[in-house]
């Protein structure tokens, strides 16, 4: 009998540990294809300092510029690195503050930014950051109405940032869903505490709306951010 229960247990221990060998080469090979499949994500080499000045440049100029507070910007990097975004969407560029630290992350999950600025002062200091920031080739700029812009791009978008005319959500809102917003997909729209009043409207319709999950989230205690999640199976 004890050498019968003996056997089982060698026969046992030779099916793990030939199932984990083979779930060892399996994850081996699908990480492999995972990264062929996102490309080159290795970041550009830049100068530590040089970044550090740059980011701190902005956000002392962020009053200015209308940009986003750093803490939100900071909060943006986070996201779009854990969501492993590839295809990011930016309404409203403003300086390029939230652009070169999503920019950043992205370096990491190997996508793209497309961002979108109507103001022509703005665009153009956004545009001179994205290049100093060495992400030129990562993010697009691009310098018209959003309202009009986005109607024109193919997406689809698995992460997009909205943070232009408050009034103007829904129109966004409508171009973007269902077909430029991909299932688990990310809708952020920024200001949704100080300015919910302007998007009220938006505000009401997401947080009821059956393919999304909906919280908002405020990092600087002031102002805060709405981010919507869109059901896989929606």
């Amino acid at each position: 009998m004890k050498a019968r229960e003996q056997f089982r247990r060698r026969e046992f221990l030779k099916t793990i540990t030939g199932a984990l060998s083979l779930f060892a080469v399996t994850t081996h090979v699908l990480s492999a294809l995972v990264e062929a499949a996102e490309g080159d994500s290795r970041p550009v080499k830049r100068d530590p300092a040089q970044l550090r000045r740059l980011l701190d440049g902005m956000d002392a100029r962020g009053y200015q510029f209308w940009s986003v507070p750093r803490k939100d910007a900071e909060f943006l990097h986070l996201l779009v690195k854990a969501t492993r975004a590839r295809n990011v969407l930016e309404l409203g560029t403003s300086q390029g503050n939230s652009a070169v630290w999503m920019g950043l992350a992205l370096e990491e999950t190997g996508g793209r930014l497309t961002t979108i600025e109507i103001d022509k002062e703005r665009y153009d200091a956004a545009r001179g950051h994205v290049s100093e920031a060495g992400l030129s080739q990562r993010i697009t700029l691009i310098n018209g109405d959003a309202h009009v812009e986005v109607a024109k791009l193919g997406g689809p978008f698995d992460f997009v940032f909205m943070d232009a005319d408050k009034e103007g959500q829904m129109d966004y809102f409508k171009k973007l869903y269902p077909k430029k917003l991909t299932p688990g997909g990310i809708l952020a729209v920024h200001n949704a505490i100080r300015q919910a009043g302007s998007m009220k409207d938006y505000l009401e319709m997401i947080r009821k709306h059956p393919h999304f999950d909906t919280v908002t989230l405020s990092l600087t205690m002031d102002d805060g951010i709405c981010v919507s999640y869109r059901h896989r199976a929606s």
